[in-house]
């Protein structure tokens, strides 16, 4: 077929205008250069509607859904539960979409969280695992020909092959005249290496006893959403978050429970631990998984620490940090978690247990991010 050229087809489009028919060739301008600017001409082709369905009216109302049956009927029926943590949240239940956006926003705000409160690189503490990514690199070696000479590996090549043939002692060789042969030249070779990374689960753990309500609640979600922002960066994505709430006993829930679950009743803190420790444990996660726990509290609890120190003991055997905030009662100095953390010694261990304590009243951005730091720091 005939090639036509640009102005012709200008030409046959102004007369498509001139016939009542809609234009085709558009123009967008593109930044090449810091003072370069091209227009590149494009096609806008018209969107095809099969059958006898229109998307709009005479004047321009939508029409769709108006098809058979009366307005209100009810056509399905689905029952949710009370605070929104259906069945349909867990893993491969159709919410990839979502969780991917939530996932990508969450990267982009550990980026901004990262270079803003100067957060540290944390140690791994298990091993790494293999991913699907790979990279190039002069890592194999190769006798007689390659892409780049390894010349430590090869003067060894050639002190061996001098020293068989009796041309090299100590002290009186002409290094000058050593035989280089052939295959005694070594290569770096370019290879394709297998991309290992560390991978993390982190626990949230939060207190949604009936003294957690409005602000507590409010900066305890804030601070971990940044945390897991943070730890998506810290390990490339490879996160694992899982979501804990507990009042007298503790639950798992998915994000959404997490976040949404109202108030209730009294306080057992150590609930919580069981139930982490009891995951841990049942899955063998402290095998392949670098493990973070970060809790919210106001420190009101049940346990005078009798069950609990000993459980945050065997925490930090599994874990590489285990932070808590405190948003402390105005009523009280000392909170009663605070006390028992003190007397297990917990504080001292900087390395492995953090403790940020707030006041109950409204907390700023910049106190949540204050309380981000201590806890990673």
């Amino acid at each position: 077929m005939a090639t036509e050229s640009l102005e012709e087809l200008l030409k046959r489009d102004e007369q498509r205008v001139e016939d009542g028919f809609p234009k085709k060739i558009q123009f967008r301008k593109i930044l090449v250069g810091s003072k370069k600017i091209i227009t590149v001409p494009y096609v806008e082709e018209e969107k095809l509607i099969h059958g006898d369905f229109e998307p709009t009216g005479e004047h321009g109302e939508s029409l769709a859904g108006h098809g058979e049956g009366e307005v209100g009927q009810v056509i399905h029926e689905e029952a949710i539960s009370e605070d929104g943590d259906g069945e349909d949240d867990g893993a491969g239940q159709g919410q990839d979409g979502e969780d991917h956006g939530i996932e990508s926003e969450a990267y982009k705000l550990g980026k901004e969280l990262s270079k803003k409160l100067e957060l540290p690189n944390l140690k791994d503490k298990s091993k790494k695992v293999p991913t699907d990514e790979y990279t190039y690199d002069l890592t194999d070696r190769h006798r007689g020909s390659g892409q780049l000479l390894d010349k430590k590996a090869t003067l060894k090549r050639v002190v061996k092959s001098n020293m068989a043939l009796g041309r090299f002692s100590k002290g009186s060789t002409d290094m000058s005249k050593l035989i280089v042969g052939p295959h005694d030249k070594v290569y770096r070779v370019l290879s394709r290496e297998r991309v290992w990374k560390s991978q993390a689960v982190v626990f949230f753990l939060r207190d949604y006893s009936g003294s957690m309500f409005g602000e507590p609640t409010k900066a305890v979600v804030t601070q971990h959403l940044m945390i897991y922002s943070w730890l998506l960066v810290q390990f490339e994505k490879l996160v694992i978050p899982r979501f804990i709430v507990h009042d007298t006993e503790a639950e798992e829930v998915s994000a959404r429970g997490y976040f949404t679950k109202n108030a209730r009743g009294g306080t057992f803190i150590p609930s919580g631990y069981k139930k982490i420790i009891e995951i841990i444990e049942s899955e063998s996660l402290a095998k392949d998984y670098n493990i973070y726990i970060f809790q919210g509290t106001d420190g009101d609890d049940f346990d005078d620490g009798e069950t609990a120190i000993p459980e945050i003991e065997k925490i930090l055997g599994y874990a590489n940090r285990m932070g808590v905030t405190v948003i402390r009662n105005p009523s009280s100095k000392e909170s009663r978690f605070e006390k028992y953390v003190k007397e297990g010694g917990f504080p001292e261990r900087k390395n492995l247990f953090r403790m940020y304590v707030l006041p109950r009243r409204e907390i700023s951005e910049e106190e949540n991010e204050e309380s981000v730091r201590e806890l990673l720091s």
